[in-house]
Protein backbone atom coordinates (compact mmCIF):
# COMPACT_ATOMS: atom_id res chain seq x y z
CA UNK A 1 0.00 0.00 0.00
CA UNK A 2 1.55 3.52 -1.10
CA UNK A 3 1.86 5.41 1.98
CA UNK A 4 0.54 9.19 1.63
CA UNK A 5 3.41 12.00 1.35
CA UNK A 6 4.50 13.79 4.10
CA UNK A 7 3.15 17.11 5.52
CA UNK A 8 5.43 19.58 5.38
CA UNK A 9 6.62 21.17 8.20
CA UNK A 10 7.81 24.51 9.51
CA UNK A 11 11.33 23.80 9.29
CA UNK A 12 10.55 22.47 5.57
CA UNK A 13 8.78 26.10 4.62
CA UNK A 14 11.44 27.93 6.04
CA UNK A 15 15.05 26.22 5.10
CA UNK A 16 13.14 26.65 1.39
CA UNK A 17 12.72 30.43 2.06
CA UNK A 18 16.54 30.76 3.13
CA UNK A 19 18.09 28.83 0.25
CA UNK A 20 15.73 30.77 -2.10
CA UNK A 21 16.79 33.93 0.14
CA UNK A 22 21.19 32.90 -1.33
CA UNK A 23 21.66 30.58 1.28
CA UNK A 24 22.60 30.97 5.48
CA UNK A 25 25.94 31.51 5.00
CA UNK A 26 25.53 34.95 2.96
CA UNK A 27 22.50 36.25 4.88
CA UNK A 28 24.92 35.74 7.90
CA UNK A 29 27.94 37.38 6.02
CA UNK A 30 25.93 40.65 6.06
CA UNK A 31 26.05 42.84 9.23
CA UNK A 32 24.88 46.16 8.16
CA UNK A 33 23.04 47.93 4.99
CA UNK A 34 22.18 51.35 3.42
CA UNK A 35 18.86 51.47 1.49
CA UNK A 36 18.14 54.34 -0.75
CA UNK A 37 14.14 54.57 -1.65
CA UNK A 38 10.76 56.61 -1.72
CA UNK A 39 7.69 56.27 0.31
CA UNK A 40 4.41 57.48 -0.87
CA UNK A 41 4.00 59.63 2.13
CA UNK A 42 7.85 60.34 2.96
CA UNK A 43 9.58 61.12 -0.39
CA UNK A 44 13.10 60.14 -0.44
CA UNK A 45 13.73 58.24 2.53
CA UNK A 46 17.51 56.85 3.72
CA UNK A 47 17.74 53.75 5.99
CA UNK A 48 20.57 51.90 7.93
CA UNK A 49 20.60 48.56 9.47
CA UNK A 50 22.94 47.03 11.53
CA UNK A 51 22.41 43.57 13.03
CA UNK A 52 20.93 42.23 14.89
CA UNK A 53 18.53 45.12 14.90
CA UNK A 54 19.63 48.68 14.77
CA UNK A 55 17.66 50.97 12.78
CA UNK A 56 18.17 54.65 11.58
CA UNK A 57 15.77 56.23 8.96
CA UNK A 58 16.47 59.41 7.73
CA UNK A 59 13.78 61.50 6.02
CA UNK A 60 13.85 65.06 4.77
CA UNK A 61 11.01 66.04 7.53
CA UNK A 62 12.79 63.68 10.36
CA UNK A 63 15.14 61.52 12.11
CA UNK A 64 13.50 57.94 13.12
CA UNK A 65 16.02 55.26 15.28
CA UNK A 66 16.04 52.25 16.93
CA UNK A 67 19.27 50.67 18.98
CA UNK A 68 17.46 47.45 19.99
CA UNK A 69 16.20 48.67 22.85
CA UNK A 70 14.72 52.07 22.88
CA UNK A 71 13.37 53.93 19.66
CA UNK A 72 13.02 58.02 19.19
CA UNK A 73 11.74 60.08 16.76
CA UNK A 74 13.03 63.67 15.99
CA UNK A 75 11.49 65.62 13.61
CA UNK A 76 13.15 68.61 12.75
CA UNK A 77 13.99 71.30 15.40
CA UNK A 78 11.02 70.09 17.52
CA UNK A 79 11.23 68.10 20.69
CA UNK A 80 12.44 64.18 20.42
CA UNK A 81 9.37 62.13 21.01
CA UNK A 82 9.51 58.08 21.90
CA UNK A 83 8.66 55.30 19.09
CA UNK A 84 5.88 53.57 20.04
CA UNK A 85 6.40 49.83 19.88
CA UNK A 86 3.60 49.47 16.83
CA UNK A 87 5.86 51.61 14.88
CA UNK A 88 9.05 49.91 15.64
CA UNK A 89 8.33 46.47 13.29
CA UNK A 90 7.66 48.32 10.02
CA UNK A 91 10.92 50.89 10.56
CA UNK A 92 12.49 46.95 11.31
CA UNK A 93 10.69 45.71 8.33
CA UNK A 94 11.82 47.88 5.60
CA UNK A 95 15.35 48.36 6.94
CA UNK A 96 15.95 44.47 6.96
CA UNK A 97 13.11 42.74 4.89
CA UNK A 98 15.29 39.36 5.52
CA UNK A 99 14.91 39.63 9.25
CA UNK A 100 12.11 36.46 8.98
CA UNK A 101 14.64 34.44 7.80
CA UNK A 102 15.08 34.02 11.48
CA UNK A 103 11.13 33.70 12.24
CA UNK A 104 11.75 31.00 14.68
CA UNK A 105 13.66 33.34 16.49
CA UNK A 106 10.96 36.18 16.61
CA UNK A 107 8.04 33.58 17.48
CA UNK A 108 7.78 30.67 20.13
CA UNK A 109 4.44 29.22 18.56
CA UNK A 110 4.76 28.85 14.51
CA UNK A 111 2.31 26.16 12.83
CA UNK A 112 1.94 25.45 9.16
CA UNK A 113 -1.39 26.62 7.68
CA UNK A 114 -3.82 25.30 4.88
CA UNK A 115 -2.47 26.31 1.57
CA UNK A 116 -3.93 29.39 -0.13
CA UNK A 117 -3.91 32.14 -3.06
CA UNK A 118 -2.89 35.33 -3.75
CA UNK A 119 -3.21 36.36 -7.16
CA UNK A 120 -3.69 33.31 -8.24
CA UNK A 121 -0.46 32.23 -7.44
CA UNK A 122 -0.35 28.87 -4.60
CA UNK A 123 1.45 29.92 -1.43
CA UNK A 124 2.59 27.99 1.47
CA UNK A 125 1.23 29.43 4.83
CA UNK A 126 2.64 29.69 8.53
CA UNK A 127 0.77 31.01 11.42
CA UNK A 128 1.67 32.64 14.94
CA UNK A 129 -1.29 32.82 16.78
CA UNK A 130 -2.18 35.14 19.36
CA UNK A 131 -4.85 35.79 22.29
CA UNK A 132 -6.80 37.48 19.61
CA UNK A 133 -5.97 36.38 16.03
CA UNK A 134 -2.85 35.36 14.46
CA UNK A 135 0.25 36.34 11.96
CA UNK A 136 0.08 34.82 8.92
CA UNK A 137 2.84 34.51 6.45
CA UNK A 138 2.91 33.27 2.93
CA UNK A 139 5.69 32.03 1.12
CA UNK A 140 5.20 31.72 -2.72
CA UNK A 141 4.91 27.74 -3.43
CA UNK A 142 7.14 28.24 -6.85
CA UNK A 143 10.04 30.68 -5.44
CA UNK A 144 9.99 30.01 -2.15
CA UNK A 145 10.11 33.71 -1.48
CA UNK A 146 8.21 34.96 1.66
CA UNK A 147 5.01 37.52 -0.54
CA UNK A 148 3.34 38.50 2.04
CA UNK A 149 2.15 39.11 5.54
CA UNK A 150 -0.63 39.74 7.71
CA UNK A 151 -0.94 40.19 11.04
CA UNK A 152 -4.53 40.40 13.48
CA UNK A 153 -4.23 40.50 17.27
CA UNK A 154 -1.01 41.70 17.94
CA UNK A 155 -1.12 45.48 17.29
CA UNK A 156 -5.20 45.62 17.40
CA UNK A 157 -7.90 43.32 18.00
CA UNK A 158 -10.38 45.73 15.33
CA UNK A 159 -7.71 45.59 12.49
CA UNK A 160 -5.75 43.79 9.87
CA UNK A 161 -2.42 44.96 8.96
CA UNK A 162 -0.38 43.60 5.69
CA UNK A 163 2.65 43.78 4.27
CA UNK A 164 3.80 42.53 0.47
CA UNK A 165 6.98 41.71 -0.41
CA UNK A 166 7.87 42.48 -4.13
CA UNK A 167 10.13 42.83 -7.19
CA UNK A 168 12.63 40.61 -5.67
CA UNK A 169 15.99 41.57 -7.33
CA UNK A 170 19.67 40.07 -6.65
CA UNK A 171 21.87 41.72 -4.21
CA UNK A 172 25.11 40.13 -4.55
CA UNK A 173 24.37 36.81 -3.36
CA UNK A 174 20.74 37.58 -1.60
CA UNK A 175 17.21 38.31 -3.22
CA UNK A 176 16.04 41.30 -1.83
CA UNK A 177 12.91 42.97 -2.43
CA UNK A 178 12.43 45.98 -4.02
CA UNK A 179 9.50 47.14 -3.23
CA UNK A 180 7.55 46.77 -0.03
CA UNK A 181 3.90 48.05 0.45
CA UNK A 182 2.30 48.20 4.07
CA UNK A 183 -1.67 48.70 4.50
CA UNK A 184 -4.10 48.46 6.91
CA UNK A 185 -8.23 48.10 7.30
CA UNK A 186 -8.14 50.50 9.92
CA UNK A 187 -10.28 53.10 8.88
CA UNK A 188 -8.18 56.34 7.83
CA UNK A 189 -4.98 54.50 7.80
CA UNK A 190 -3.37 55.38 4.29
CA UNK A 191 -1.04 52.43 2.75
CA UNK A 192 2.97 52.97 2.46
CA UNK A 193 4.67 52.16 -0.53
CA UNK A 194 8.20 51.72 -0.13
CA UNK A 195 10.42 51.77 -3.40
CA UNK A 196 13.54 51.07 -3.52
CA UNK A 197 16.33 51.98 -5.64
CA UNK A 198 19.89 50.95 -3.93
CA UNK A 199 20.91 48.67 -1.40
CA UNK A 200 24.62 48.69 -0.48
CA UNK A 201 25.53 45.71 2.16
CA UNK A 202 28.08 46.04 4.68
CA UNK A 203 28.26 49.60 5.12
CA UNK A 204 30.52 50.99 7.75
CA UNK A 205 28.28 52.45 10.59
CA UNK A 206 28.91 54.58 14.26
CA UNK A 207 26.84 52.47 16.22
CA UNK A 208 26.09 55.61 18.39
CA UNK A 209 24.02 57.10 15.04
CA UNK A 210 21.29 54.54 15.92
CA UNK A 211 21.25 56.29 19.54
CA UNK A 212 21.73 59.94 19.34
CA UNK A 213 19.78 62.06 16.99
CA UNK A 214 22.60 64.83 16.98
CA UNK A 215 25.10 62.61 14.95
CA UNK A 216 25.06 64.18 11.38
CA UNK A 217 25.69 61.13 9.77
CA UNK A 218 25.29 56.84 10.52
CA UNK A 219 27.98 56.42 7.79
CA UNK A 220 31.66 55.85 9.60
CA UNK A 221 34.14 58.28 6.97
CA UNK A 222 37.63 56.66 6.68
Amino acid sequence: MAQSPKSESVEDVLAAYVNALGGVAAIDQVTSREIHGSTSLLGHVTYYWQKPDKVLRVSRHEKIGYDGSNGWIAPGRNKLKKLSRFAQTPLEIDANPLRYARLKDLYSDLAVGKPETIDERPMRLIVAPNNIGATRFYFDSETHLLRRIEETGETSAYFKITVDFLDYKPVNALQFPFRIVHSTTERGGKEEDFRIGKVTDNVPLNPAAFSNPRIDSAVERK
